[in-house]
């Protein structure tokens, strides 16, 4: 075996880049081996995006046919929405060459790994997954944390105690679970939500915002600066680091995209459509005409009813002549970007815990097991494995994830920290798959949950809004299904029926 120090086994990792940037478009693949690598991730070409976002004007076809509902936007929210009304005279239109959106899942020699969401822990969405057929898997573990480079098994479950942070810090953590679940959240909604977390946290010391710094940017895209106290407070009653119920696949939440495709492609067959970039949503009589362009072609739709189950920094861009309100509503939604790196081993690096989180100022806020659920009890480590690693970016950073070179750079510290915290992990690697996300989180600031989110998801004639930006709360698969849902009824209301029988 060669010398994990070696610089020649280093330069043997490959490096591969993929994912959506700049506008939410996508960005073309690279890797960053020594000799030629091939990628798996699809990609598109971005100038049409920025089209739109800059403004361009189109010469607009008549409509060529009329649909109940049209829904814009393939990702978790807009699927679940054609669900919802499968039985319906639906069209969904994505952009991209795939559906799933900020959820996806991908394999390295025969092990998924996630590029987005994670896991869920919601009754509603585990009954969607069991309707769609779905195994569930649990998740049933305790996160580890990684403090002052040494980890810390069963962080929320007694490891605290045992960590390296001082008496003080360790007593503040176990005071500030405490006064959070003695909140009466509902009767502080509105104050809390008009402070940030950083100040809430103020009287518990410096470690736990830096805990915080980097866990809020993981699960609600931002720090303690900018996440509402609200938000903060809420995440205690979570239980998420301990919760047994948890469930996931080997792919992650990506895997709920894949079967609902399926589903719908038994009976929606021809009325979901890839690479289908809407530029328009006009409001037209008691309906709207919707544009959009596929292979090449601009093509007009009328619908009687629309969902826009896409992102508001696309959406606020393609619906014409909202209300000036609910546009600044939605203009004034800020978005994290990120990147994930999924490490692929020829051996198991670590297989302790589902998911491992880490305090700032590591680039890496936490890691999971990529098949945690079906190989937790596995004692063979002479196996391929993947881990996981998230590390969100500062909004100013954004424009960076268009420099290869600058998330190649991150690519490598993920190798370095791991072997630092795992010696030898480094031998060990074969690929550091790197996904960017321009906008996948929308950030959980001071009034998005009560003062921007109601404004957002208004309807507008019969124009609808889904998609998890829309409910304010936090950026999750189940925010999402809770929109798609709301968006659904409103347009069932619209078209005069309270219910849809749908297929068996």
């Amino acid at each position: 075996m060669s010398d994990p120090q070696n610089p020649a086994r280093r330069k043997a990792i490959k490096y591969l880049i993929g994912g959506a940037v700049a506008a939410g478009c996508p960005v073309p693949l690279h890797s960053g081996a020594v000799g030629a690598a091939k990628t798996r991730l699809g990609s598109e070409n971005n100038a049409l995006c920025h089209q739109v976002c800059d403004g361009a004007e189109f010469k607009f076809p008549p409509p060529s046919r009329e649909h109940e509902v049209v829904i814009v936007g393939g990702g978790p929210s807009g699927l679940m929405a054609a669900y919802e009304l499968r039985s319906m005279d639906f069209l969904l239109l994505e952009k991209e060459p795939r559906f799933g959106g900020n959820a996806l899942s991908e394999e390295w020699q025969g092990q998924g790994y996630s590029t987005g969401a994670a896991y869920g822990m919601d009754e509603e969405l585990e009954a969607l997954c069991v309707e769609l057929g779905m195994k569930i898997h649990r998740i049933r573990s305790v996160d580890a944390a990684i403090v002052n480079n040494q980890l810390v098994p069963e962080f929320w479950a007694g490891g605290l105690w045992k960590s390296s942070y001082p008496d003080r810090a360790k007593k503040n953590f176990a005071k500030f679970q405490a006064d959070m679940k003695a909140l009466n959240l509902d009767k502080e909604r509105e104050k809390l939500d008009t402070m940030t977390f950083a100040e809430l946290l103020e009287p518990y010391g410096p470690e736990l915002k830096l805990w915080f710094d980097n866990f809020g940017p993981n699960n609600w895209g931002a720090n303690t600066e900018n996440t509402s106290a609200l938000i903060g407070a809420g995440s205690v009653s979570w239980g998420g680091g301990v919760e047994p119920d948890r469930f996931t696949w080997p792919g992650g939440l990506g895997r709920i995209p894949m079967a609902l495709e399926a589903a719908l492609e038994k009976t929606g067959a021809g009325r979901i459509h890839k690479n289908a970039t809407v530029v328009r949503v006009e409001a037209s009589g008691a309906g709207a005409l919707v544009s959009y362009f596929q292979a090449g072609e601009l093509l007009t739709v009328a619908a009687k009813t629309v969902i826009i189950a896409c992102p508001k920094f696309i959406g606020k861009k393609i619906v014409r002549n909202l209300p000036r309100e609910q546009f600044q509503a939605m203009d004034a939604l800020r978005y994290q970007p990120y990147l994930v790196a999924n490490v692929c081993s020829r051996e198991v690096i670590y297989n302790g815990s589902y998911d491992t989180n880490i305090p700032a100022p590591s680039p890496i806020v936490d890691f999971n097991v990529a098949d945690w659920v079906v190989n937790r009890d596995n004692r063979e480590t002479k196996r391929p494995a993947v881990l996981t690693c998230y590390l969100p970016r500062p909004e100013a950073d954004r424009i960076k994830l268009l420099n290869d070179d600058y998330v190649l750079d991150f690519g490598k510290r993920v190798v370095e920290l791991l072997n630092t915290w795992f010696p030898g992990a480094r031998e060990k690697i074969e690929e550091v798959r790197l996904y960017r996300r321009g906008h996948p989180m929308f950030m959980s600031a001071p009034g998005v949950l009560t003062k921007l989110a109601p404004k957002i998801r208004q309807p507008f004639g019969n124009i609808f809004f889904a998609h998890s930006d829309a409910e304010g709360g936090i950026t999750e698969t189940a925010s999402a299904l809770k929109a798609a849902r709301r968006a659904s009824r409103e347009a069932l209301a619209a078209l005069g029926k309270a219910t849809v029988q749908q297929n068996a």
